[in-house]
Order: C-alpha cells, then sequence, then structure tokens
C-alpha cells in the first residue's frame, strides 16, 4: 500500500483517545502518506502532535507513567466551569512540542472545538499548536475551559 495518501479525522474519547497512537503507528508501517489532520480533544491532542512529528515522544512518555504519576498529572480546580485545569498535562505537552504553532507544523492541522457562548462549532487553525489543544480538550463541568482567539 505504499504511496496511499490519507487525511486523519481523530474523535474525542478521553483514554480511549489512546487507540489513535496505535492507529496512526499501523498506517505509518503500512507505508501511507498522512496529509492531513482534524481532531477533538484526545484527537487534537494525539493529532497536534503527530502533526509536529512529535508522537512517538508523547507515547513514549504515556507509556513510562506510573499509576502515581497519572495521578500527579491530576490539577484540581475550584472554579465553576471545571473540576479539572488540565495545565500539568499541557505542561509534559508543551515540553515534547516546543513553542510551535499550527501554521509551521508540517501537516496541515485542525483542532476542533466548542464556542461555549455561542455552541458553536470552531475550527483552530493558526495559532499555538498547545493552545488549540487546550481549548479543544476543554469538557463543561470537568475540564475548565480555555479562551482561544478570543473565543471561549
Amino acid at each position: 500500500m505504499a504511496g496511499n495518501r490519507v487525511a486523519l479525522a481523530l474523535g474525542s474519547g478521553g483514554a480511549r483517545g489512546y487507540a489513535h497512537i496505535g492507529v496512526i503507528d499501523e498506517l505509518r508501517h503500512r507505508g501511507y502518506d498522512i496529509v492531513g489532520i482534524a481532531g477533538s480533544s484526545m484527537g487534537a491532542l494525539v493529532g497536534g502532535l503527530q502533526a509536529a512529528g512529535r508522537l512517538d515522544e508523547f507515547a513514549e512518555w504515556a507509556k513510562s507513567l506510573t499509576q502515581r504519576a497519572v495521578l500527579r498529572l491530576l490539577d484540581p480546580s475550584i472554579a465553576a466551569a471545571g473540576v479539572l485545569r488540565a495545565e500539568k498535562i499541557l505542561d509534559a505537552v508543551r515540553d515534547i512540542l516546543g513553542e510551535v504553532t499550527i501554521e509551521e507544523l508540517p501537516i496541515p492541522y485542525t483542532a476542533v472545538s466548542t464556542d461555549l457562548l455561542s455552541g458553536k462549532s470552531v475550527w483552530l487553525q493558526r495559532g499555538p499548536v498547545d493552545a488549540a489543544i487546550r481549548a479543544s480538550i476543554a469538557i463543561p463541568g470537568v475540564i475548565t475551559p480555555h479562551v482561544f482567539d478570543g473565543r471561549l
């Protein structure tokens, strides 16, 4: 199947989103050229790392986590908008990604989010990758929202 091109749409799903990593590995193993990625929530996280060429580093980091280390990544929030801030996990993502914008990525990338004020879907296609991921992983009542490009 060498030479086949594919664009990926990666969905949400929390920890189940780690399955995206295995799918991407298999596609690469079979010779597929990933030419575009869009993702929501965990799909945005995995997709952003793949688009930046850093997914393998993230996968190794995630595999190395002990149960205690996972619990330390939880950063409770007292805000009514969510019980977790998700900043500790995003700090790890930032360490892996570095400071990179969506426009600089070698693979076109879109993080999908919802503007909580309008209820409309938002396609994040410019700006810092980590901020787009953070906006996409917000879950009302669970993970606090994040302002990105003037939207909540």
